[in-house]
């Protein structure tokens, strides 16, 4: 099947404003989970929403996620160089409003957890606050920390400390089920999809 398409040159986007812009080259890689990125501790504790989290390796378990520019005040990014600590925590249809506010311009000072109204929680020896309406924690200790010289953003890697899940996935052999789990997915700026699992297919080999 083939489909009738247009080739639309760069040229012509330039006739979008900024915003339209931004959000339709985001939209480029596709609906991916959306994730809190909890940081700080006291006064630094900040809570802000990413879908760009992307498995770097297995052994050791290694996740990393791009930050933009730091031409201005990145608070997420100056917790994690500050404390090493920093969680994600999966968002689902639950609070997914909610997770999408701590998107907002907040000020420093200015905890999101509180702004939006989820629950920050804390565990003994991890310097990150963990979101308690979130059914999938993980806990990341800086590993390394790579600028994107082509437009000045970063990749920034963690490794994996711990992981909290819920109880019944333990019987699953830990295979993350993100339907059963009512993780939302994040396309570009500001869509949100929900997940259907469609099959689970055999590891590939040649036939």
């Amino acid at each position: 099947m083939t489909h009738n398409i247009e080739t639309i040159e760069l040229e012509k986007f330039k006739n979008l404003d900024k915003q339209e812009f931004t959000a339709f080259f985001n939209s480029f890689s596709g609906a991916k989970p959306g994730y809190l990125i909890g940081t700080g501790q006291g006064e630094d504790e900040n809570l802000a929403i990413f879908n760009s989290i992307t498995h770097i390796g297995a052994r050791p378990p290694l996740l990393g996620f791009i930050q933009r520019p730091t031409t201005v005040d990145r608070h997420t990014y100056q917790n994690i160089l500050k404390y090493k600590h920093y969680s994600f925590n999966l968002i689902t249809e639950n609070f997914f409003e909610k997770a999408h506010q701590t998107s907002a311009r907040y000020s420093k000072g200015q905890n999101e957890f509180k702004e939006v109204g989820l629950t920050a929680i804390h565990k003994k020896e991890l310097r990150c606050p963990f979101v308690g309406e979130s059914p999938l924690h993980i806990a990341l200790e800086l590993d390394d920390d790579i600028e994107i010289k082509s437009n000045q953003t970063r990749l920034i890697i963690g490794k994996v400390i711990s992981i909290s899940i819920p109880r019944t996935l333990h019987n699953n052999k830990y295979r993350l089920d993100f339907q059963e789990l009512k993780s939302m997915s994040i396309s570009g700026l500001s869509d949100y999809y929900k997940l259907t699992k469609v099959k689970s297919l055999n590891y590939a080999k040649p036939q």
